[in-house]
């Protein structure tokens, strides 16, 4: 069944399901209601309730493609709603950002290159080329993450300033989602692979997902310098993590730049690309910039 068809079923059946007083949208995950990197997205709006729901068609598609059944499937995203009701979050502490905090994490997308609004759109902070957008997190479970994204007029609504929720998010996020940094060969389990490859690290989080945020983390990018004694490459593989190279591992950057093209235009889904840079760690400077 193609992707197409496998959306319209689905839509069409949860339609009869829940009713006809739900309806339900697919839209754009870039805009500032929700968290997201701009990808398909049905939003779930049931009356007298604030909160909507959110799924995404193509995740599903692949547990489908899979082996998941599409009962279980329409039986997981009712799930969902149970876990996105009204009764299942603490208003009271969502207005209390002392309480919310707790809850706040950063993810990096791709820059847009457009400056942000600061009148109801999400947040957004530039990192490099790059930018920090932040997610409340409501349900971490699995592969399961449920969240929305923090508007400037949440933020107003807090008094707080952008820096103190980038250095507090941050703080929540390593407890929360502890970054990890593993060899390559480790975590594609390379068996006979080049030597050159087990000198590739691979830095994400514990759930893998959103894991290039990990480079805000405190001491994560000074640590693994230390570790390796010497200044690195980075190559952002997606939004999900990002390639850690030890600078006398002889490639050109003009090289790591060429390979990051092809990923990024045969691999990597385009709402999960990153960045089309290629980045150095200065182990002296204790400082991170792109050089092609």
């Amino acid at each position: 069944m193609k992707y197409s068809d496998f959306r319209s079923h689905l839509l069409d059946t949860l339609t009869q399901e829940l009713g006809a007083e739900v309806q339900l949208s697919v839209r754009d995950l870039s805009g500032p209601e929700i968290s997201g990197t701009g990808q398909d997205a049905c939003v779930i709006s049931i009356p007298d309730r604030r909160l909507s729901p959110v799924f995404y068609p193509g995740y599903f598609y692949q547990k489908y493609t899979e082996g998941t059944s599409f009962e279980e499937i329409i039986e997981n995203i009712k799930d969902s709603i149970r876990y996105t009701s009204e009764d299942s979050l603490d208003f009271e502490q969502i207005a209390d950002y002392q309480r919310a905090r707790h809850h706040i994490v950063p993810r990096l997308i791709r820059g847009s290159g457009i400056k942000a609004e600061r009148d109801g759109g999400r947040v957004e902070v530039p990192y490099l080329d790059l930018t920090v957008i932040f997610t409340y997190v409501i349900r971490s479970e699995g592969d399961e993450l449920v969240s929305f994204s923090i508007s400037w007029d949440q933020m107003n609504e807090w008094g707080i300033t952008v820096e103190k929720m980038l250095r507090d998010s941050i703080e929540t996020a390593q407890r929360l989602f502890p970054s990890s940094i593993e060899s390559i060969e480790d975590v594609l389990s390379l068996t006979g692979a080049p030597d050159m490859y087990r000198t590739f690290h691979v830095l994400t989080n514990c759930k893998r997902q959103y894991g290039a945020a990990c480079i805000l983390y405190d001491h994560v990018l000074g640590d693994f310098a230390d570790r390796i004694g010497e200044g690195f490459y980075m190559i952002p593989s997606s939004v999900h993590e990002v390639l850690l190279l030890p600078e006398s591992i002889g490639i050109l950057p003009a090289d790591m730049k060429e390979m990051l093209d092809d990923v990024n235009a045969s691999v990597v889904k385009p709402e999960e690309v990153l960045s089309d840079r290629i980045y150095y760690y200065d182990r002296e400077s204790r400082s991170l910039d792109f050089v092609v």
